[in-house]
């Protein structure tokens, strides 16, 4: 299915009134490639998608003043622009439960990019000023000025690009902390994590792996999940089709699983 690419019925959705954000989720996805997902536009949207009015994505304009909620439109307004990922499945199946919440959806997942500080590439360490930790605070904070809410939850695809080198991928789980403890500095404390493991094609994939494991095991409200048998496309580390719907699934079930009873 073609997504529309007529956006012209949305209005700028700007401040929510309060009584409707008490029943809102703020979600952020983050991460790299894995989670843009790389190779989804709209002709893979499939033809059981339905646009919801319940579910915004933030659109990052040229200025500040120009970014603003859309209604998410897969291919079309996700992020970045003609591709969708993960939020597709993940926002679906909230809703599917939950359909008086209202879901707005902040996402930043540009390729290539690790949690460990590297002067010569783009990366998330927040000592890289203007890279991808720079960028994701910026849309955040513009965000959050235009409603009455909080950050929930992160959802994370990534440190693929960790696992290359082995002093990176040795400090995956230090450098992934001092993510979340931003985070959570930022924009709440009780903000959930919900991390999927990065494939095993990279050299020091399995540090990269171990890392994240004992980082889960120490750090409340953040938690992990198996991807090793994901399918891929033909390049072998993008997800395909199929995939992508599953990291969604797997998104929201693990969200589920650490929310429960809270």
């Amino acid at each position: 299915m073609a997504a529309s690419l007529d956006s012209s019925s949305d209005s700028a959705l700007g401040c929510q009134p309060r009584d409707q954000m008490r029943f809102a989720r703020i979600w952020i996805l983050a991460g790299q490639s894995q989670a843009t997902t790389f190779g989804m536009n709209p002709n893979t949207v499939p033809a059981s998608w339905k646009l919801d009015p319940g579910v915004h994505i933030w659109v990052s304009g040229p200025e500040p003043a120009s970014s603003r909620w859309e209604v998410y439109r897969p291919g079309v307004n996700s992020a970045p622009r003609g591709q969708w990922g993960p939020e597709l499945q993940l926002s679906a199946r909230l809703r599917r439960g939950n359909p008086t919440t209202q879901l707005f959806l902040i996402k930043h997942a540009p390729g290539q990019t690790g949690a460990a500080f590297d002067p010569g590439e783009n990366d998330w360490s927040p000592l890289s000023q203007g890279e991808a930790w720079t960028r994701l605070d910026g849309m955040v904070n513009a965000a959050l000025k235009t409603c009455d809410g909080r950050v929930d939850a992160i959802f994370w695809m990534g440190n693929h690009s960790d696992g290359l080198r082995q002093e990176k991928a040795e400090r995956v789980g230090a450098n992934m902390k001092a993510l979340i403890d931003l985070s959570r500095l930022e924009w709440g404390s009780q903000i959930k994590w919900v991390v999927g493991l990065p494939d095993d094609t990279a050299p020091y994939a399995t540090t990269v792996q171990r890392e994240l494991r004992a980082l889960a095991a120490s750090e409340p409200n953040v938690v992990i999940f198996e991807t090793a048998d994901y399918e891929t496309q033909e390049d072998g580390l993008h997800y395909n089709t199929r995939s992508v719907h599953r990291l969604g699934d797997d998104f929201f079930e693990t969200w589920t699983a650490l929310t429960a009873g809270k």
